[in-house]
């Protein structure tokens, strides 16, 4: 079985506009829901085998609450990721090593609420900053993810744990 976490980036800071958006850093909600977003799920995990993170300052400020607190074996900080679509993700995971079983996406919409709605049977409008979904693959290699072979497995949102 194959298992991916898809997590969108925590809120972002507008305060200083001469910073373009690829280096925006997280604003005290971020930093909060980071923070709780990641003491929930080492409630429910403790090793994740592959972070596979855009490398903006945004997404990257996100990781390290996670990795403050779960276990990754390799931790890539990927520029193709930021901003990237849902199919050019999907391309990234087909193309994971299989010895991850799984495997931590951050990364940023629209592409990733896309993937949602892509790969698994639930419809997302819009998934929020910082929001987890966690999804298993009844396969065993990463080229045959899909949607037939998918199941959600949890949902979260920080407005949710608050």
């Amino acid at each position: 079985m194959k298992k991916i976490y898809v997590l969108r980036h925590s809120k972002s800071s507008w305060i200083d506009l001469s910073l373009g958006d690829f280096h925006r850093p997280l604003n005290s909600r971020g930093q909060t829901d980071g923070s709780m977003m990641s003491v929930y799920l080492s409630t429910r995990i403790d090793m994740i085998d592959f972070l596979h993170c855009s490398s903006s300052v945004r997404t990257y400020e996100t990781s390290k609450y996670f990795i403050e607190r779960t276990k990754f074996i390799d931790i890539q900080y990927d520029e193709s990721l930021y901003h990237s679509s849902s199919s050019e993700i999907i391309n990234n995971i087909k193309c994971y090593d299989e010895q991850y079983n799984s495997a931590m996406i951050i990364a940023h919409n629209p592409g990733l609420t896309n993937l949602i709605n892509e790969i698994s049977d639930i419809s997302l409008d819009n998934l929020p900053t910082t929001g987890l979904v966690e999804i298993n693959f009844n396969c065993t290699k990463w080229s045959d993810i899909s949607i037939d072979n998918s199941t959600v497995v949890d949902i979260k949102f920080p407005k949710q744990l608050k």
